[in-house]
């Protein structure tokens, strides 16, 4: 019975650390949102290399980044496709920020990515909104 009651606690916590972290998260891209608002500028988030994330903010409307699928592939690891940096232009806003290739976007303006569709229009609608030059 104390056994039982140890590994109910376990569990109980762990549920707690994982509420505890969504609502961080949550916090965080409202925070992300609001900041993007305010100051004009398009806030994209990066997983990057050894999974560190990377937050990144565009001020112009040329990022100068391509983005396509990566991952979910045959021979690759197994899970959903990711959207992915392909290229980062030469002296372009994002090689100037340290965008690298491969790096896949997790949120842009604190909305998380779910597909290559919602990737697109975000970055789109984002970019839209920021200055010419």
């Amino acid at each position: 019975a104390e056994a039982a009651q140890k590994e109910v606690a376990e569990v109980a916590v762990v549920a707690v650390v994982a509420a505890a972290k969504e609502g961080t998260e949550a916090a965080c891209a409202t925070m992300d949102a609001a900041a993007a608002a305010v100051t004009g500028v398009m806030i994209v988030e990066f997983v990057a290399e050894k999974g560190a994330f990377k937050k990144v903010d565009f001020k112009t409307k040329k990022i100068g980044i391509t983005f396509g699928l990566g991952g979910g592939g045959c021979c690759g690891p197994t899970g959903p496709a990711k959207v992915v940096v392909k290229s980062v232009g030469k002296a372009s806003q994002a090689e100037t920020l340290g965008v690298k290739s491969k790096w896949s976007i997790k949120a842009v303006n604190g909305v998380h990515v779910t597909g290559f569709p919602s990737a697109e229009k975000m970055l789109k609608e984002g970019a839209a909104k920021l200055a010419d030059a």
